[in-house]
C-alpha cells in the first residue's frame, strides 16, 4: 500500500492501513522466517467489516508512518524518510511540505521518522513534535554517518550499525518554505545497535504531558545481552568488554537499566517517557522525581522490548502499549 493512505469511516484504521507495509516495527521479515500463514499477510482491503466503506483520502505518499489531525482541521502526515506534509483538511488533495528532515533521519529498515505529535493548543501554540532515528554513529559525531545504509561489514543484522534517537520540536512559522520549520532538539539518546527496536511513537496525554516510546535497540534474531558487535559491545554497556551472563547488562537488558547498580547511567531504551513539551525534562509529578539520574526521572514505564505504538485513554490517562513480541 505504499503511496496510498486508505481510511474506513472509523478513522482509527488509518494507521493500521499504513503499518502493514514495509518491515518497520516488526521482528524478522517474511523472508527471514519463511512463509507466514495467509491470514498474517492479509491487507486491510480484505479486512473491512460489513457495514464499513473503504475510501482513499490521501494519495501520492511514500511510506507514511504517522497521521495526526490538528485542532484546526489540518492533517499532518510524516513519511519514514523524514519529510512531513500538511493538508488543509481531509478533503485537501494538494499537500504542502512542512519540514524536510531527511539529512538527519536514518531511514533504514525499521529506523526513520516514526513519531509525530501536534501541540494540543495548535495553531495558537505552533509546535509539532517529532521522534526519529538520528543518522549518526555517536552522539556529537558526524550527521549523516550511514546515509540510510548499513554496509557489510558490520552488517545490519550481523554486528549492527549503531545509531541513536532524537526527540525534537518544530515551529510552524506559517510559510510554504519547509526550511522555516525550525528544529529545537529536546532529547537525544536511545542508543541502538540493530535496525529494529528503534524509537517509537509520540502522544499528548489529557494531562498535557508529552509521552515518548522507544525500543531497547537489541537484536530480534537472538537473545541479545550485548555480546555481539564489531567492536564487541559498541554501545559500551556495563560491565564493558566481552559480555556474558550473569553480569552482562547490554542488549535487551538496556530496558532494565533502572535496576542497574547505583552510579551506572539509566538509559531511555525500552521505556515510555513522560516529559515537558518545552524542554524534554521530566515532569515533577512523574513516579521518580527525586532520582539522582535525570533519565530515570523521565521514565513512567520500562522493561519493554519494542513499544512501537501506544495510545492514551482520553479520560482515564491509561497507557495502552503495543509491544512487539518475539517471532511467534
Amino acid at each position: 500500500m505504499a503511496g496510498l493512505l486508505r481510511i474506513w469511516r472509523a478513522f482509527v484504521t488509518i494507521v493500521v492501513g499504513i503499518a502493514v507495509t514495509g518491515t518497520w516495527g516488526c521482528g524478522p521479515t517474511e523472508a527471514e522466517l519463511g512463509a507466514r500463514p495467509e491470514e498474517i499477510r492479509t491487507t486491510t482491503a480484505d479486512l473491512a467489516p460489513t457495514g464499513f466503506e473503504e475510501v482513499a483520502v490521501l494519495t501520492g505518499l511514500t511510506q507514511p508512518t504517522v497521521v495526526r489531525f490538528a485542532p484546526d482541521g489540518k492533517v499532518f502526515v510524516a513519511q519514514k524518510d523524514g519529510r512531513i506534509f500538511v493538508y488543509d483538511s481531509i478533503d485537501d488533495t494538494s499537500a504542502t511540505l512542512f519540514a524536510d528532515l531527511r539529512p538527519q533521519v536514518y531511514n533504514f529498515w525499521d529506523r526513520g521518522l516514526l513519531g509525530l505529535a501536534i501541540d494540543p493548543a495548535y495553531p495558537f501554540v505552533p509546535f509539532v513534535y517529532v521522534l526519529y532515528t538520528l543518522d549518526t554513529s555517536s552522539l556529537g559525531g558526524p550527521i549523516p554517518a550511514w546515509n540510510d545504509t548499513c554496509p557489510t561489514p558490520p552488517g545490519a543484522t550481523d554486528d549492527g550499525c549503531v545509531a541513536f534517537g532524537r526527540l525534537a520540536r518544530l515551529e510552524d512559522r506559517g510559510s510554504s518554505d519547509a526550511t522555516t520549520a525550525s528544529e529545537q532538539v529536546l532529547l537525544q539518546g536511545f542508543g541502538q545497535q540493530y535496525p529494529s527496536h528503534s524509537i517509537g511513537a509520540l502522544n499528548f496525554g489529557p494531562d498535557g504531558a508529552l509521552y515518548v516510546s522507544a525500543g531497547e535497540g537489541a537484536s530480534f534474531n537472538f537473545a541479545d545481552w550485548g555480546q555481539d558487535g564489531s567492536p564487541v559491545n559498541p554501545l559500551n554497556d556495563p560491565p564493558g568488554g566481552a559480555m556474558a551472563p550473569p553480569s552482562a547488562r547490554g542488549g535487551a537488558l538496556r530496558s532494565q537499566s533502572l535496576r542497574r547498580p547505583s552510579g551506572e547511567p539509566v538509559l531511555l531504551n525500552g521505556s515510555i517517557l513522560r516529559v515537558d513539551k518545552n524542554t524534554g525534562a521530566a515532569l515533577p509529578d512523574n513516579p521518580l522525581p527525586g532520582h539522582a539520574d535525570v533519565n530515570a526521572r523521565r521514565i513512567v514505564a520500562n522493561g519493554l522490548r519494542n513499544p512501537f505504538r501506544f495510545t492514551i485513554h482520553p479520560t482515564t490517562g491509561e497507557l495502552w502499549i503495543g509491544d512487539v513480541d518475539w517471532a511467534t
